[in-house]
């Protein structure tokens, strides 16, 4: 894997340390009061909570290429979306 696929593969996680870590340096800078790390520290928290949640799949609707032609041929209406993680 290379460094702009690894890069590609977890933006979202570095955009959130890259922000939240500005913002801590500031804090720290300021000598921050309690209730300021108090919203860092929520933030952090809803940060993880949706790279995690973003993480996770759905499972499998159709387990070979025969449920996938099965249900093209079914004559029901049949979305196929080709995505790429790059």
């Amino acid at each position: 894997m290379t460094l702009a696929q690894l890069l590609n593969q977890n933006s979202f996680l570095l955009g959130g340390v890259l922000v939240l870590g500005g913002w801590w340096v500031v804090l720290i800078v300021r000598r921050a009061r309690r209730y300021a790390w108090l919203i860092w520290a929520a933030a952090v928290a809803i940060v993880v909570g949706f790279n995690l949640a973003a993480r996770t799949t759905p499972e499998r609707t159709f387990e070979s290429v025969a449920d996938v032609q099965t249900a093209i041929a079914s004559g029901k209406p049949t979305l196929v979306e080709f995505y790429s993680n790059y």
